[in-house]
Formats: C-alpha cells, sequence, structure tokens
C-alpha cells in the first residue's frame, strides 16, 4: 500500500495505559470543523447512552467535551489538530506518510504514519514561525477486527 495523508483519529490516555486505539482514518481534505463535529459524535457515542445523545442532539452548544480546535502549542495555532474528551479524549490530527499493512501471521493490522510538526514564534514579535519539532515516526500494532472494537473504555 502507498504512503497518503490522512486525519488520524485515536483514542488516548493520561495514564500509562497501553498502546492508542485506533478510531477513524478520514481524508486529510476534510476541514477541522466537519472532523471536530465527528469528534464530539464519538466521544457522545463512547461516554453516554441513548437519552443523552437525543437530548444533545438539537443542543450542541451544550456538549460537555466540545471539541478544541485549532490547538495552541508553543503559543501559536496549530491547525489540523483537535482534542475532544477528558481521559480518555480522542486526539485527531492530519499525519503523513499514512501506511496501513497486514501482518497475517499475527493477524495485525501495522498502521504507521508521521505525527505532525510542532512550530513556534522566531521571535516576540510572533509574526514568524518555524519547525521547532519534527513530527516522530509512530506505528500502533492492532488486531485485525473492526475499528468499532477500539472503544475509549479501558
Amino acid at each position: 500500500m502507498s504512503t497518503m495523508n490522512a486525519w488520524l483519529l485515536t483514542w488516548a490516555h493520561a495514564s500509562n495505559e497501553p498502546a492508542e486505539k485506533l478510531v477513524a482514518i478520514l481524508p486529510a481534505r476534510r476541514s477541522d470543523r466537519s472532523v471536530a463535529e465527528l469528534m464530539e459524535l464519538f466521544v457522545l457515542r463512547a461516554t453516554t447512552g441513548a437519552a443523552s445523545a437525543a437530548y444533545y442532539l438539537h443542543r450542541r452548544k451544550q456538549i460537555v467535551y466540545k471539541a478544541q480546535t485549532p490547538l495552541v502549542i508553543n503559543r501559536v495555532p496549530h491547525g489540523n489538530r483537535i482534542l475532544c474528551g477528558h481521559d480518555p479524549w480522542l486526539y485527531g490530527r492530519v499525519v503523513r506518510e499514512l501506511k496501513v499493512d497486514v501482518d497475517h501471521e499475527a493477524n495485525e493490522e501495522v498502521v504507521s504514519w508521521r505525527e505532525p510538526d510542532d512550530f513556534e514564534f522566531e521571535d516576540d514579535s510572533q509574526v514568524l514561525i518555524h519547525v521547532a519539532k519534527l513530527g516522530r515516526h509512530a506505528t500502533l500494532r492492532r488486531p485485525n477486527r473492526p475499528l468499532s472494537k477500539d472503544t475509549a473504555t479501558r
């Protein structure tokens, strides 16, 4: 499989939990807003029942865990990165070089990608920015099963 850029959505935990759990892979061309709405839905689905989901249907502004976008890192707004939820939370970002292979012997999928770069301002004028930290390569091994099995629960 060739590599691609894509939105990658994973559950993350504050504690030393096992590896991230994959929620979705979406086209990189999707807007932050559309991805944020999906993430709010995924978090709502993972943390509430049908009564709450129905309640928030027409009260989106009252949703407890609103998606945070854009993220601010080193005082610089970083687009294409979104957080939603609270331990566990859903982390969405546009990654590069996404590739999914299947290890048939282990019956696992091997998902690899490069995380986005972090930026910072060059000086106090806060006009020019530069790359503060290159995005790291990451790999996630997961059972070869439907993504819906990777839930937020521990």
